[in-house]
């Protein structure tokens, strides 16, 4: 699924840029001629990531492209003004593409403080390169820290959950459980005893047990211990 967002947004990202492309080629041709408009170095620029997103979105592993175009950029901008709006525009973007493209699965906590140093390093860089006095240069970077400050007292909860390693899946089919193991496993897990079960399955208590017994022994598990302490090192898919 997600790879096939990537796929829609290579092609519409590629539409943006061959866009801005034909703007500005009307824009210039009739300053400086044809030839300048098609051929300087901003122009071929925007060709260049045109093409880029064109083939991340027709070459499956060429859709880490995407994300690393916009990172690649928003430095640039960022350090061409401090103030300017698009590099950050381009990071944020850059991020959620990387997000997209699972980027973020594992070692969340340790790649979002990475990719934060990152831009951090970038909005230094521009305050050092401005020229202006430390105080007005460094304004935007304040402001990036302190809104990022807000959003984590306001958001605290959420964000520990969102930041939190997530826990690798564990596919019950792919273990070879039956659909009648997979039931009994997924109520077990939900804190149902055996004689629940088998009420709710209208079976017989010893079905049940026997059931249960077939499939802990595929888990390699002894018991419903066994099953509670692998639903807490895996999110269990009984389905």
């Amino acid at each position: 699924m997600s790879n096939d967002k990537l796929r829609s947004t290579g092609f519409l990202f590629a539409a943006f840029f061959l866009g801005g492309f034909m703007i500005n080629f009307v824009s210039d041709i009739g300053k400086h001629g044809f030839f300048w408009s098609t051929t300087n170095p901003y122009q071929l620029a925007q060709l260049a990531i045109c093409a880029a997103f064109i083939l991340s979105a027709l070459v499956r592993p060429l859709r880490i492209l995407q994300p690393i175009v916009f990172l690649v950029f928003s430095p640039v901008s960022i350090i061409q003004s401090t103030r300017n709006i698009y590099g950050l525009g381009f990071f944020i973007i850059g991020i959620l593409l990387l997000e997209r493209t699972g980027f973020y699965a594992r070692h969340r906590l340790p790649k979002l403080i990475l990719s934060i140093s990152y831009l951090l390093a970038i909005e230094i860089v521009g305050v050092v390169s401005s020229g202006k006095s430390p105080m007005e240069a460094s304004a935007p970077t304040f402001f990036i820290v302190a809104f990022g400050v807000f959003l984590w007292f306001l958001y605290k909860d959420r964000l520990v959950i969102i930041l939190k390693e997530p826990k690798p899946k564990l596919s019950l089919a792919e273990k070879g459980l039956s659909t009648a193991e997979r039931a009994f496993i997924g109520q077990t897990l939900s804190g149902k005893s055996q004689k629940e079960i088998s009420i709710d399955f209208e079976l017989s208590e010893s079905t049940v047990r026997n059931t249960l017994a077939r499939a802990y022994k595929k888990l390699d598990i002894e018991d419903r211990v066994g099953l509670a302490v692998l639903g807490e090192r895996f999110e269990i898919d009984s389905d």
